[in-house]
């Protein structure tokens, strides 16, 4: 049998915004603040109802008509409240940047029977307060050298599922860029401290779990370092040849051992966070030469796995995939374009939640035109 859902939903977001911005001197720096206010409130309200049917010599027949609210019956709102004020302070080759934010988030869901009268059901609701202070700098060591840092609380809202916490991290990075001409290089090194890593159950996690539920991660440190360089390798004035590397090297894994939940499973300390790959990579290299312009790249994507325990059946493959484009531009207003996709027709396991193995993307070509006035 196939089900079909009726996907019923309502959203509606509303909400003030207030900024006011000083640009002056004081102290024998220069300063500009930026500071904003903000009230916003949301709401989903899903009515949805899955149907049953038979497919039968490639048709379907309805063989039952499922309950109205069957398949997700239930309001969920949000009001946030956000307040911050941050300068940014320029003295000689330094620059600061200290800044300080607090969020107050309240949330709440109520549940109903299935059945149009749409009779209550039970409700639940969450909150969170959180101060998020965070500092950057950056010290302009030559016109084409700079050094970088700086340490910063992260935060997540959790969602209204009673006794989650909101995810709350110290992210710390140091790095260094360097900018001359069409040559430009940049290697960042990050740390982050999760006190608690949150896990979000939507339809696109990849967990068995109840969409909209939330669970504790508890401690999780995540640590790396990008690199990023750029570069035109032309030293012809008809033609651009630019070229474009990318790294990112990540290690994750929970600090705490945490008992069975729908969505990390049982996890012991040590072990890897789910489907945070290890290595990517990406090489692109293109051709721009009047109104032709093309482009080939390469993506790899580390194996990954999908539960903290990493057992049989629990990893993802590994994935190189390779992509070109070129476009035209017959006028200031028409360009034409076309596109391939996974150019050498790879498969790979991506996922394996919620209903086993999940391929990558096919090879897909797409052409179109762009128009602009």
């Amino acid at each position: 049998s196939v089900q079909l859902r009726s996907n019923n939903r309502e959203y509606y977001s509303r909400g003030l915004q207030f900024g006011a911005n000083w640009d002056g001197s004081f102290g024998g720096a220069l300063h500009s603040v930026s500071m904003g206010l903000r009230f916003h409130e949301d709401e989903e309200d899903r009515f949805q109802r899955n149907d049953t049917y038979s497919q039968v010599a490639g048709k379907l027949g309805l063989d039952s008509l499922g309950t109205e609210g069957n398949a997700g019956n239930q309001v969920q709102s949000a009001e946030a409240l956000a307040f911050y004020i941050r300068d940014e302070i320029s003295f000689g080759d330094w620059t600061l940047s200290p800044g300080i934010r607090f969020e107050d988030i309240d949330q709440d869901r109520v549940r109903y029977k299935n059945g149009a009268a749409r009779d209550f059901r039970d409700g639940r609701q969450n909150t969170a307060q959180v101060w998020l202070p965070g500092i950057g700098v950056s010290y302009q060591a030559t016109p084409a050298f700079s050094v970088i840092g700086g340490v910063h609380k992260g935060f997540t809202a959790p969602s209204n599922s009673p006794g989650v916490e909101e995810e709350v991290a110290i992210n710390y990075e140091l790095g260094a860029r360097f900018q001359d001409g069409s040559l430009s290089a940049e290697l960042i090194a990050f740390v982050s401290n999760y006190d608690n890593l949150l896990g979000q159950c939507t339809a696109s996690s990849g967990s068995d779990c109840v969409i909209g539920d939330a669970f504790n991660g508890d401690a999780a440190t995540v640590s790396g370092l990008e690199a990023l360089l750029t570069a035109d390798l032309s030293q012809n004035a008809a033609y651009r040849l630019p070229l474009t590397l990318s790294y990112t090297r990540i290690d994750g894994e929970f600090d705490t051992s945490i008992a069975d939940t729908d969505f990390f499973g049982t996890v012991e300390a040590g072990d890897p966070l789910p489907y945070l790959p290890e290595n990517q990579l990406r090489i692109a290299l293109g051709l721009e030469t009047g109104q032709w312009t093309g482009y080939l790249s390469a993506n790899y994507v580390d194996d990954v796995c999908v539960r903290a325990s990493c057992g049989a059946f629990e990893r993802t493959d590994d994935s190189l995939t390779i992509d070109f484009s070129t476009s035209y531009q017959f006028s200031p207003m028409v360009n034409v374009f076309a596109r391939v996709e996974n150019l050498t027709d790879t498969h790979d396991i991506m996922g394996r939640q919620t209903y086993g193995a999940r391929p990558n993307k096919e090879r897909t070509l797409s052409a179109g035109l762009r128009f602009n006035f």
